[in-house]
């Protein structure tokens, strides 16, 4: 009994004494730096990783809608992120909404929401969302299986409206207020928008590729003063614009020697380009016709100004996706089919660092 009574008066007189020690946890908030040109985003399943190339830490996460986000494009003037994205109201099923979310750079945090209609192309690619020349207006790829682009004004934070493109599909900005498209009779579409955001004028090329015997990848490559198309075969389309004009010049990437040793593009993210220094860089692998899916064995570099291969990278594990970044000492960043994400010096082209434990698999990659 009296042991009994010794241990419940330690109790009452420790417990109270160890509870006075417990400090409650503080719960904080860490902000995220300005970003650098070495920064770049890897979009994933599972949001939207933020990586410092030059030392390879991550420095933040976007919180995006899973799966149902088309595309992210980050912004520097306003500091902003913008994220094309579908919600369900059960998650993967039950009402849908379709919003254009803008993300702050310091927080990471959404700030405002725009609804748009309920027509995303829910496919993760870069070219499904795209800022206009101006930084205005943010154009939205739609598929229903309709074509469309839905055009918001990010500065009023506002929808605009939605524009018929039949046959056509991918935005690329050309420009002040202006996007072109890429269309299944094998031309460039043109569509001008006016101060608010509508269709003013709307341009088609003559056509320049065939679908059926050498299709054009839907990734293509912003140049400097337009847009850089490779084909499946790898033939190269300059297309630029002045005024209402649309010019389209053709050359290759492979050569003769190249086709005989059966050297094509592929991949998925398979091609990026450094737009100040007119360097390409393009995953090739050897395969046969209808192989544009597979991974590359190779990166090649192709000064796309004298339109000659300068440089081969061969890679120890075959890669689907790759980015450049725009410094002047540019950084080229690799996802590999087996989840590694590795950093190169894009000028020596040697590897720099591998970055430990990226997360799921990137499914495309974006430079700041």
């Amino acid at each position: 009994m009296r042991v009994i009574t010794l241990i419940a008066l330690y109790l009452a007189l420790w417990i109270p004494a160890a509870n006075a020690q417990l400090q409650p946890d503080t719960i904080g908030q860490e902000t995220m730096s300005a970003p650098a040109e070495s920064w770049f985003i890897s979009k994933t399943s599972a949001g939207a990783y933020i990586y410092d190339g030059l030392s390879g830490e991550m420095q933040g996460m976007l919180s995006l809608a899973s799966n149902f986000t088309a595309s992210v494009q980050p912004y520097g003037p306003r500091r902003e992120f913008y994220a094309a994205e579908s919600y369900y109201s059960r998650g993967v099923h039950g009402d849908r909404t379709d919003v254009v979310t803008i993300y702050d750079y310091e927080n990471l945090s959404p700030v405002a929401e725009i609804e748009i209609p309920q027509k995303i192309a829910v496919l993760s690619m870069p070219g499904h969302l795209a800022l206009t020349g101006n930084g205005r207006h943010l154009a939205v790829f739609n598929m229903t299986p309709a074509q469309s682009v839905s055009i918001v004004d990010v500065e009023n934070r506002t929808f605009v409206g939605e524009i018929s493109t039949p046959g056509c599909a991918v935005i690329m900005p050309i420009a002040d207020n202006d996007f072109l498209m890429i269309c299944g009779d094998g031309t460039i579409q043109l569509i001008q928008l006016d101060d608010s955001g509508n269709e003013s004028n709307r341009v088609r090329s003559e056509q320049f590729f065939v679908v059926e015997e050498d299709a054009v990848f839907d990734l293509p490559v912003r140049t400097k003063d337009g847009w850089l198309l490779i084909s499946h075969a790898g033939k190269a389309f300059d297309v630029s614009k002045e005024g209402t004009q649309l010019t389209v010049s053709e050359w290759s990437i492979v050569t003769e020697e190249d086709a005989e040793e059966k050297w094509l593009p592929g991949g998925w993210q398979l091609k990026s380009l450094h737009q100040e220094l007119g360097l390409l860089y393009i995953l090739m692998h050897q395969g046969e016709e209808y192989t544009h899916h597979e991974p590359g064995s190779e990166i090649w570099v192709v000064d796309i100004k004298q339109r000659r291969r300068i440089a081969r990278i061969e890679l120890e594990v075959p890669a689907d996706n790759l980015v450049v970044t725009q410094e002047s000492e540019p950084k080229l960043i690799v996802a590999d089919t087996e989840d590694g994400l590795h950093v190169y010096d894009a000028l020596q082209m040697k590897v720099e660092r591998t970055i430990e434990d990226p997360g799921p698999s990137a499914a495309f990659l974006v430079d700041f």
